[in-house]
């Protein structure tokens, strides 16, 4: 069959001529936060559905050097919370009429290789959760002026901004809500052995146990996985002196850590032993947990990641930033209250 060529392609200018305005003016229409007025806006919009006009952004990027394109690198997607920053951080840039290009990294603590194909799309920028770059991925990333911003991890090479949240505040005060309640035998479970946002929370938690004369705590890792939480508590509960209260560093831990302890050992939760987990999740005020745990809002982290993106790009040479998002405990009854 042979291929039909008369359609012709509508061009801005078209647009333009249509809609009686200049060429820059219909550029400036489909340009987020070009000036503008709304009625000429208006304008342009209704010649170019009349015409059936779509701006090329391909052709618009190599003009403006943005694709707007963000690159996210993440990995433990099975994790509500890593599936929560996907599902914000898509919302956050589609306000701005950006979209996101994913990149699934492995699991674990050490970088991945194949991160640094992310540099042969024209991204304005990557965002890591969950993963890490490498020291040659961020030297690549600075030559080619795409800054790189990690959430819920600190960073351990320069140069690289992050946006956490309050990890060892956030550990201090699980200790002391254990504390108060009455709790002798403490028990960590900690994310993948060597992250250093997992680190902090211990740390934390440790901190205020030992200014409480509290020095063992027995420390597993579960890989941020469910059945490895699941084997980790299920060493903790076996052992001579089983912990009467468990913190979790994810809460997808700590629903491992309930499931083991209440249908496989038998045990209430919290009268037997309290769990308490971190992020709040929206599964974790479901009926089958109601789980005490350490709030950390996914869109507080993206929304401030969305800000130093646009902070670095507006000004490569602005130094990286270090931000903190606020949290709080909220306490459910996986966990034993203070006595009245």
């Amino acid at each position: 069959m042979k291929k039909d060529t008369s359609r012709k392609t509508i061009t801005e200018s078209d647009v333009a001529k249509h809609a009686g305005v200049s060429q820059s003016a219909v550029s400036r229409a489909f340009t987020p936060g070009a000036s503008i007025s709304p009625k000429t806006r208006e304008k342009v919009i209704k010649a170019a559905e009349e015409l059936g006009y779509h701006p090329n952004l391909l052709a618009r990027s190599l003009v403006t050097n943005r694709s707007n394109i963000i690159a996210l690198a993440i990995s433990y997607l099975e994790n509500p919370f890593y599936a929560q920053v996907v599902r914000e951080l898509s919302q956050k840039l589609r306000e701005s009429d950006r979209h996101i290009l994913l990149f699934s990294a492995p699991d674990g603590n050490q970088p991945d290789p194949d991160l640094e194909k992310v540099l042969r799309y024209q991204v304005d920028a990557l965002i890591l959760t969950g993963t890490k770059a490498s020291p040659d991925l961020k030297d690549q990333c600075r030559k080619a002026g795409v800054p790189i911003v990690q959430i819920n991890r600190k960073s351990d090479l320069s140069g690289i901004s992050t946006v956490c949240g309050e990890d060892f505040e956030a550990g201090q005060i699980i200790a002391q809500h254990l504390l108060d309640g009455g709790h002798k035998r403490f028990a960590y479970i900690g994310g993948t052995e060597g992250s250093n946002t997992s680190r902090i929370r211990e740390e934390g938690f440790r901190d205020a146990l030992a200014k409480a004369g509290i020095k063992d705590v027995m420390v597993r890792y579960g890989a941020n996985k469910f059945e490895a939480a699941a084997i980790a508590v299920r060493e903790l509960l076996d052992s001579k002196m089983p912990p009467d209260a468990i913190f979790c560093a994810s809460d997808y831990m700590a629903f491992a850590a309930m499931d083991v302890a209440r249908n496989e050992y038998g045990l209430k939760v919290p009268e037997d032993v309290s769990v308490v987990g971190f992020n709040d999740v929206p599964d974790a005020s479901h009926a089958a947990y109601n789980l005490t745990t350490y709030s950390q809002p996914a869109g507080a982290l993206v929304d401030e990641a969305v800000k130093l993106v646009d902070e670095l790009i507006e000004n490569p040479s602005k130094r990286a930033q270090r931000r903190e998002v606020p949290g709080e405990l909220i306490i459910r009854t996986s966990s034993r209250q203070k006595a009245a």
